[in-house]
């Protein structure tokens, strides 16, 4: 009964975690935004550019999602089976903690790659303006 309670805590815990990461607007194109492009004052050099790194990593950051929902779909299967091997289940979790770190990563080169785009007050002013987003997109 304990072990049970705990597992439903934790693929409660687990789901969260991983509905926060999902939702996180990673399609947004905030560079195409009037206000925040304005406010940037990006010019024209800098949105192509950006719009290309963007495009260069959109497919993998999808892909990435679509194996995080499939495996914790996966996961949340397993743990409602009763007769789940627990080392189906730990091989289902390193799966998506790995999957995980490669979007991670992937989304941080892409940040990465369009900070070099930017003039150094331009990205302060990118985060002043992330800051102030932020309780929008929890």
């Amino acid at each position: 009964m304990r072990i049970s309670l705990l597992l439903v805590l934790f693929l409660f815990i687990f789901t969260l975690n991983t509905q926060a990461l999902l939702n996180a607007k990673s399609n947004y194109k905030w560079w195409k935004d009037p206000q925040i492009a304005s406010e940037l004052d990006l010019s024209k050099g800098q949105v192509k550019s950006i719009e290309r790194i963007f495009s260069s990593y959109r497919k993998r950051i999808i892909q990435y999602r679509k194996q995080l929902r499939k495996s914790e779909i996966e996961l949340r299967k397993e743990l409602r089976n009763p007769n789940a091997k627990k080392e189906e289940v730990l091989k289902l979790i390193d799966t998506i903690e790995d999957t995980k770190a490669a979007y991670t990563r992937t989304k941080v080169e892409m940040y990465l790659q369009v900070k070099d785009v930017l003039k150094p007050e331009q990205v302060k002013t990118l985060h002043e303006i992330k800051i102030r987003f932020r309780p929008y997109h929890r």
